[in-house]
């Protein structure tokens, strides 16, 4: 029996490295790997949640009119609008409610219910206010120190802000503004090219999605 030989591939040239990247730019390259993870009703070009973007916010599937308006704070601070939509206008808390009805064990989507209304209580113990009403700078500082487990909520799940980072990314860049001003889309894609580098394509990532 002869033994074959196999070849190791090995980089021959060091990979650039890029030290500065903006956290808009660092949550849209992260989005494209995310794409494939969504619903039926995404696929099928559904409004997010039963809702038209936009609209006024009301109770979800699973969640309250109050844990509505403040997940769509959330989401809204995690990506704000900039010269092109934020997650709120896309509904993307619309999505995480959908998300949480439908795809998620109930025990976990529970977990992250709880989580929720725990950031909400303590939020609003810090700052004064409900944190839909706090203004952006004290929104900011709270989601920060949110992400980073930090006072005043050391005591919640590190997970939490995780999955709620995750959803909001897979949400909004499976709308069709998250898809279609932030990605590159092409109704009918061109030829095939072998190498291709997202310099190529003005620095933005192809989008999967048909609207």
């Amino acid at each position: 029996m002869k033994s074959s030989n196999r070849k190791s591939l090995q980089t021959t040239e060091p990979v650039p490295v890029r030290t500065e990247m903006s956290r808009r730019q660092l949550i849209r390259s992260l989005a494209y790997g995310c794409l494939g993870l969504v619903t039926a009703d995404v696929i099928a070009g559904k409004p997010l949640g039963g809702r038209e973007p936009g609209g006024p916010v009301r109770s979800g599937q699973i969640l309250t009119e109050s844990q509505m308006k403040l997940l769509r704070a959330l989401v809204e601070t995690i990506i704000p609008q900039t010269d092109t939509p934020g997650a709120s206008a896309t509904d993307t808390h619309g999505f995480i409610d959908d998300q949480l009805a439908n795809c998620k064990a109930p025990d976990e989507a529970n977990q992250f219910i709880e989580a929720l209304d725990e950031f909400a209580r303590v939020a609003k113990a810090q700052w004064g206010d409900d944190f839909a009403n706090l203004n952006p700078a004290d929104q900011q500082a709270a989601v920060a120190a949110l992400a980073g487990s930090g006072v005043p909520f050391e005591k919640l799940p590190a997970a939490f802000f995780r999955q709620l980072k995750a959803l909001t990314v897979i949400g909004y860049y499976s709308s069709e503004a998250g898809a279609s001003h932030e990605l590159v889309y092409l109704p009918i894609p061109g030829g095939y090219r072998a190498s291709f580098t997202v310099a190529d394509n003005g620095g933005k990532s192809f989008s999967p999605h048909t609207f």
